[in-house]
């Protein structure tokens, strides 16, 4: 049996206790509050609801993701301050993604951002089909989101982070997201998450594997 005298437990526990205690750069977590159509932080298990409204993305791994998409069909363009979460599991209170829908996915994890790409069937999630999408970002053009109330949040740093910049290129058979994890005194979160260069497209804006489409 281990056993340990007072000081070397509490210095032990001292370091759990430091480790576990996480600080970003400035600009990197959202400061702004919770949508109002979303529950107040990412939760699994939640009930399926396909006329859900939520708004919170999750992040965390290649089988763990949502996107937003429109609530009823209806171009991106057209929707983009009223699209909804739509997730690969039970969570957020947020739509699920129907089966079938994703064909391929990447996923990429760096010291600064996660981000996936992928493709599908992305007319099951309300995109017409022929309709070549758009970005959505928690700017948009009058500042609120697009979509307004959107939130998104990881887990990739070791816990559940409601992170600022996020930047979503969606369209009928293609997306890719990018969140932006970090920030040093060189690069801020918004300039790892750029949301101005939409015309140039995923594989411009979000370098990455784009050989995955039917190889998930």
């Amino acid at each position: 049996m281990l056993s340990f005298g007072f000081a070397t437990l509490a210095t032990l526990l001292g370091a759990a206790v430091s480790a576990s205690a996480q600080t970003f750069p400035d600009g990197v977590l959202a400061t702004g509050t919770m949508g109002v159509t979303n529950p107040p932080q990412a939760t699994q298990g939640t009930a399926i609801n396909q006329t859900s409204m939520a708004r919170l993305l999750s992040i965390n791994a290649i089988d763990d993701f949502c996107l937003f998409a429109p609530p009823t069909t209806q171009a991106i363009s057209d929707s983009e301050t009223i699209e909804v979460a739509w997730c690969t599991q039970q969570r957020n209170n947020a739509r699920v993604i129907p089966d079938g829908t994703i064909t391929g996915v990447s996923f990429l994890k760096t010291d600064f951002y996660v981000q996936l790409i992928g493709y599908g069937d992305l007319t099951k999630l309300n995109i017409p089909a022929g309709d070549f999408g758009g970005e959505l970002d928690p700017h948009g053009a009058f500042g609120d989101g697009n979509p307004v109330g959107g939130n998104v949040t990881s887990n990739i740093t070791g816990s559940d982070q409601h992170f600022a910049e996020w930047m979503l290129y969606i369209d009928y058979n293609q997306f890719c997201i990018r969140v932006c994890t970090n920030a040093n005194s060189t690069y801020s979160a918004a300039n790892m998450c750029w949301h101005e260069l939409d015309e140039m497209g995923c594989e411009f804006v979000m370098p990455g594997n784009y050989n995955v489409n039917g190889t998930l």
